[in-house]
């Protein structure tokens, strides 16, 4: 398939960049800059120049294709518009008269865990933990309640073949240099034996390693039908205490600290985005392996860490995490 593509230098587009080319598929990818424009050719796709900003500039000559990928977002205050913005002229070109084939375009767009509510605010049983799958009425954080617009924008749009992917907290440990939701405590822990844990002990915040959402992403663009949505979460049972630990373990020296702090704290520090860090979830990806064959290979978080100091020690000090 000829497939284009936003957000293809960050962490997720660059892992299903990645993925689609092994997979030999045709990859056109939006490039903001000569260095985003640089990694797309060596990865292997056509970079088309263009900013998510000003899809006016760049829609309109947006060459016949057969699938599109959304997942440019910078979590700033202003994505509600900029998202916005982008649907109101990426849509007109995506379902406009193809000369080359038939049939609409298959479009993804990215949601996230945090358009779901925290596990224990779903009423259940006494003593029985429900997990967040599919069929889990949408509450999503304030910060990220635009997203609801553009699910409904793409899958009621008529001839578009609209799916959503939901991917947990995403982090990687491969040679792109990103490593995801942990980059900063990664970077507090080498630079200053510091982590910072928020909202304390008794968090979960589901996972997924970059290289598995790919695979999912892939598997939805391939075989999913029109208007499915998909949950993509690999890890659920290792607390946010945990994974502070090991990475004070595998990337901060002797005695390296961790300070906890809360979530008000974390929002004035981070951003309002923050909120989602104390999110507390359990995820399931039941739908993703039934439907689709999705078999996540990254289910061991601990040593996912150990390989990925190794890896941050071979690349050296200027890698960037």
């Amino acid at each position: 398939m000829r497939i284009f593509i936003t957000g293809g230098t960050g962490l997720i587009g660059s892992a299903i960049v990645k993925n689609l080319i092994a997979y030999d598929h045709q990859i056109i990818a939006l490039a903001r800059s000569d260095v985003s424009k640089n990694k797309l050719i060596s990865a292997g796709a056509t970079p088309i120049p263009g900013d998510i900003t000003q899809p006016q500039k760049w829609c309109a000559d947006l060459p016949d294709i057969d699938a599109a990928i959304h997942t440019a977002c910078d979590f700033s205050d202003a994505m509600a518009q900029m998202d916005a913005t982008l649907l109101d002229h990426l849509i007109p070109a995506l379902t406009r008269p193809k000369q080359h084939h038939s049939g609409p375009v298959r479009f993804i767009y990215t949601g996230g865990n945090w358009m779901y509510p925290q596990t224990n605010a779903i009423p259940t049983s006494p003593g029985v933990m429900t997990a967040v799958d599919e069929t889990t009425p949408f509450d999503p954080l304030p910060e990220f309640l635009w997203g609801l617009t553009g699910i409904k924008r793409v899958l009621s749009t008529a001839n578009l073949a609209g799916i959503v992917i939901h991917p947990s907290c995403v982090y990687d440990t491969g040679d792109k240099g990103q490593s995801g939701i942990l980059a900063r405590d990664i970077e507090t822990a080498q630079t200053d034996n510091r982590v910072t844990l928020v909202g304390g002990d008794d968090i979960y915040q589901p996972m997924v390693h970059a290289d598995d959402i790919a695979d999912l992403y892939r598997l939805a663009l391939e075989h999913a039908k029109p208007g499915e949505s998909y949950i993509g979460s690999a890890i659920n049972d290792v607390s946010t205490r945990e994974v502070a630990d090991l990475i004070a373990t595998h990337f901060g020296s002797e005695n390296c600290q961790i300070d906890t702090i809360s979530t008000a704290d974390a929002m004035a520090r981070y951003g309002n985005w923050a909120r989602g860090l104390a999110h507390n979830q359990k995820l399931s990806s039941a739908k993703a392996m039934q439907d689709l064959g999705w078999s996540p290979r990254h289910t061991d978080f601990a040593a996912d860490m150990a390989r990925h100091a190794k890896t941050i020690a071979r690349l050296g000090p200027n890698s960037r995490c």
